[in-house]
């Protein structure tokens, strides 16, 4: 129970933060700001908060809580996001997202939250990880080794 309580803050912290517009740091922010991960883990932060704190247990369920048609409507107003499939996928690598499902990551990423979200191979010699705060951090390989020492 205490768990979901925590997860719960989190998540509320994260949407406050998506909200406000905090976390950029200026023009250099402006790709991981645009990145499809932002929506990606707010629904994610949704779907944890309708559920008791639980994150999706897999892929499948992920997609159809994206497909209930408030979700979707909100997806196409707010975020110009029609494929739901486009949205798992990374525009840097052509990849799908790892995305923690059933659990998600014991390790802190982009400001200090757990890791819910990374790119399989990123560009440029950096990747983007997204956090349960909403945070999307491009990070190289050294700092992504740190954030997901689990990397999958």
């Amino acid at each position: 129970m205490q768990f979901a309580n925590n997860t719960k803050r989190v998540i509320t912290l994260a949407l406050l933060g998506a909200v406000c517009g905090c976390g950029g740091r200026g023009s250099s922010n402006q790709a991981q700001e645009a990145s499809p991960l932002k929506p990606l883990v707010k629904f994610y932060g949704d779907f944890v908060n309708q559920h008791a704190g639980r994150p999706p247990g897999g892929e499948a369920e992920f997609k159809a809580f994206l497909k209930e048609s408030k979700n979707a409507e909100r997806l196409k107003i707010e975020f110009k996001i029609t494929d739901i499939d486009k949205l798992l996928i990374s525009p840097r690598d052509n990849k799908p997202y790892v995305i923690y499902y059933g659990a998600m990551s014991k390790s802190p990423g982009p400001g200090g939250a757990p890791v819910v979200a990374y790119e399989k191979e990123g560009s440029g010699g950096k990747r983007f990880v997204a956090s349960a705060l909403g945070a999307v951090e491009g990070v190289d390989d050294a700092d992504f080794r740190r954030m997901v020492p689990d990397a999958r």
